[in-house]
């Protein structure tokens, strides 16, 4: 498996070891070890948590009341599913913070005792390209720091009329990071430049191309901090935003 971190580019790092211990960390990792300094900016800390809880919020109140009945967790890479059935077959994972160099500490990713795990199923696919007979609708459909990590995320956004029920919720949460090393320039969704000079920015391009079928619910900024190493850090801010299906 290649070692590299996710800062490295390209959709085959999603592969690594490397990548799904630096993951498990920052979905599971206890705050005071993922960035264990008092002046790290604790705002960016528990990132999922945060997005999640307020996807939940916006859900119409009789969906509130409900306990989910079916989650389906879909990723590209192979070795995250392959993962994240291993932690839904036994609650918990063992993963390796490194330290510093060749130091590493070997840590466990937990899930809550009161998560019912046979409620999630997890499979390898492809967002760009789902079989939305297959999967059927969702009340909620959370997003999370993926269009811009996606090849074509138009088509992506194509399909999300057919994945979120009527009064259903779409959360989209992105920081936008174009590349050319996961997304050809011809595909992204904003962050260019047109020949008068205009630049094009990618939330209005999503609300443009949402606009059919979906109205802006709220917005808001979510900071995340991914730990590398003791003292490195990807720090970054994903632009929130909620839309109910029409």
């Amino acid at each position: 498996m290649s070692t590299r971190s996710t800062t490295a580019s390209g959709s085959t790092v999603y592969e690594s070891d490397r990548a799904a211990h630096e993951y498990l960390q920052f979905h599971f990792g206890d705050s005071s070890e993922v960035v264990p300094y008092s002046f790290a900016p604790a705002d960016a800390l528990q990132f999922l948590p945060r997005c999640v809880q307020d996807s939940v919020t916006h859900l119409p109140k009789e969906h509130r009341r409900q306990r989910a009945l079916e989650v389906v967790g879909i990723d590209f890479s192979h070795h995250f599913i392959e993962v994240a059935n291993g932690i839904k077959a036994t609650g918990s994972a063992e993963y390796e913070a490194l330290i510093q160099g060749d130091v590493k500490q070997t840590r466990l990713a937990k899930v809550a005792a009161d998560i019912d795990r046979s409620k999630v199923t997890f499979t390898q696919g492809d967002a760009c390209n789902l079989d939305t007979t297959a999967l059927g609708s969702f009340d909620l459909v959370f997003a999370s720091n993926l269009l811009c990590r996606l090849p074509q995320p138009k088509q992506f956004l194509d399909t999300l009329p057919s994945l979120v029920r009527p009064n259903g919720l779409l959360a989209l949460i992105s920081p936008y990071s174009w590349l050319e090393e996961y997304t050809p320039k011809e595909h992204w969704i904003g962050g260019t430049v047109l020949a008068d000079g205009t630049a094009v920015d990618s939330f209005a391009e999503i609300q443009r191309l949402l606009a059919p079928h979906f109205t802006l619910v709220d917005r808001t900024q979510y900071p995340f901090l991914i730990r590398e190493h003791d003292r490195k850090f990807q720090y970054g801010v994903s632009d929130g935003t909620f839309w109910r299906r029409v």
